[in-house]
């Protein structure tokens, strides 16, 4: 029996990453287009949402896995509420055992 640490993130599936990918990528899309149009730097958008400009740029092009709470503040950053940077995102392509 293989034991897994609790605490230690285990890798993905390759599918499972490219699936994440394409989530991320989306999401950082809809994230530029939102910024894009209020007319704000990565710098005011990271200052409004209390974030660093280089994380705000990495999420941007796809490159982090941000948390719910990073979310919220981002969403905040750009007077929006999170569902609405969330709508955007690709509909699931694997299917559901």
């Amino acid at each position: 029996m293989v034991r897994t640490l609790v605490n230690k993130p285990q890798p993905l599936e390759a599918h499972f990453a490219q699936e994440r990918d394409r989530v991320q990528a989306a999401f950082g899309a809809r994230l530029r287009e939102f910024r894009v149009a209020r007319q704000l730097t990565l710098e005011m958008l990271a200052d409004r949402a209390g974030l660093h400009p280089n994380y705000v740029g990495a999420v941007e092009r796809g490159e982090r896995n941000l948390s719910l709470y990073n979310v919220w503040r981002l969403a905040h950053g750009l007077d929006l509420n999170a569902a609405e940077l969330l709508q955007a995102l690709p509909a699931r392509k694997t299917p559901r055992s």
